[in-house]
């Protein structure tokens, strides 16, 4: 196997991981959306709040990357570009924290409105007629 096949094979499964979170991030958000609704709290409320927890994990990222520091034994123009790399990575966080925390995303509403949906999607059906009745097509009365 080509290095090029491994770099992909290992670039996909990354993205498949990533994907994991992402689904598991969605639910875990649908969940924390519920809970701040059945406390009472608005639907802006919700977005608010929510859009500073996620910030801050972004910012907790910012953290990890910002003290990551090259290979031990480095040579100085190694050194100079994984630092260069580094500022522009943290950069690009921090820009994406505080547009995180401060963008209102409307989707404590958009749940909201989810949730209504699965839940009528979800309710009981009619019970069935008699066996000894003919059952009857559904219509509007």
């Amino acid at each position: 196997m080509s290095t090029g096949q491994q770099d992909a094979d290992v670039y996909g499964q990354e993205l498949a991981r990533i994907g994991q979170h992402q689904d598991k991030a969605v639910d875990a958000r649908f969940t924390v959306f519920q809970a701040l609704a059945a406390a009472g709290l608005t639907n802006e409320q919700a977005d608010d709040i929510v859009s500073k927890v996620e910030a801050g994990a972004v910012a907790g990222a910012h953290t990890w990357i910002s003290e990551s520091s090259p290979p031990h034994g480095s040579e100085q123009h190694f050194e100079d570009g994984w630092f260069a790399g580094v500022r522009n990575v943290a950069s690009y966080l921090l820009r994406i924290a505080d547009s995180t925390a401060t963008t209102g995303r409307g989707l404590a509403a958009s749940s909201a409105l989810l949730l209504a949906h699965l839940q009528r999607q979800i309710s009981p059906a009619p019970e069935e007629a008699p066996a000894e009745e003919p059952a009857r097509p559904w219509c509007w009365r």
